[in-house]
């Protein structure tokens, strides 16, 4: 929790001003802001399903990297190709 107390004759701008600082500083609103909405936890069939995909893709990119074929553009292509193949 910030506080800020207010110091003599200061205005109230400038206290606004300087709480604002101290929550921005101190990271509170950020934390709020990431709990604000709960996430859906994966079901079982999809964590299962992505498992399997990184797998195919690590194998895919150590078979590009042996063939010294490994690009971005041709990575993404046989990716597409994976993902067809596996119905994924």
């Amino acid at each position: 929790m910030v506080e800020v107390k207010r110091k003599p004759n200061e205005s109230i701008g400038s206290l606004m001003r300087r709480f604002n600082r101290f929550v921005q500083q101190s990271g509170v609103l950020i934390k709020a802001k990431k709990t604000q909405f709960r996430i859906k936890k994966e079901t079982d069939r999809k964590e299962k399903l992505s498992a399997i995909m990184g797998m195919h893709l690590s194998q895919l990119r150590r078979k590009l990297e042996k063939m010294g074929k490994y690009d971005d553009e041709t990575f993404e292509l046989e990716k597409r190709k994976l993902k067809q193949e596996l119905d994924i």
